[in-house]
């Protein structure tokens, strides 16, 4: 509900548009999971003021997408709340669905892998940095750790 435009004091209210609004954010998330190849499965962190209907709709969307919703309730079963979710991911991880590649080739250049997660995963135009920051990215690669791969925190605010 938050990403559907609901301030934080509201959200004991029931909202399904706003949910239904919210979930374009979910969908970039999906879509992204799927840049790498492998299936994914969404945990609805189920909250006391969750209406059935706010759950169905969230649901109805993750099926648009091609995937499935599993509701928790740890936060009021502790680890009974998630096991259908964990029953899940085993059954996909077994599966053989999963068909894992990283977005990038390990000797592209460490800038050049940064700009590859800025265009795919954030949808930006371009990575920018100073020349400091570039010269640091050559040095690494310089005494070898250009191989590595990129690791960029992001959180679901950062769309």
């Amino acid at each position: 509900k938050m990403n559907g435009g609901v301030k934080k004091e509201d959200l004991g209210k029931e909202n399904v548009e706003a949910v239904k609004k919210g979930c374009l954010n979910l969908g970039r998330h999906i879509e992204n999971i799927r840049q790498f190849g492998v299936p994914a499965v969404v945990a609805i962190n189920h909250f006391y003021s969750d209406t059935e209907a706010e759950i169905q709709a969230m649901k109805d969307y993750v099926v648009s997408m091609g995937e499935e919703a599993v509701l928790c309730k740890h936060w009021a079963q502790g680890s009974a709340g998630i096991e259908d979710l964990a029953n899940r991911v085993v059954k996909l991880a077994e599966s053989g669905a999963s068909q894992f590649a990283p977005l990038y080739p390990e000797a592209m250049p460490l800038f050049e892998k940064v700009n590859t997660i800025v265009k795919r995963i954030y949808r930006g135009d371009e990575a920018i940095a100073d020349k400091s920051i570039r010269d640091q990215l050559h040095a690494w690669e310089q005494a070898g750790y250009g191989n590595l791969p990129v690791c960029m925190a992001k959180t679901q605010y950062s769309f």
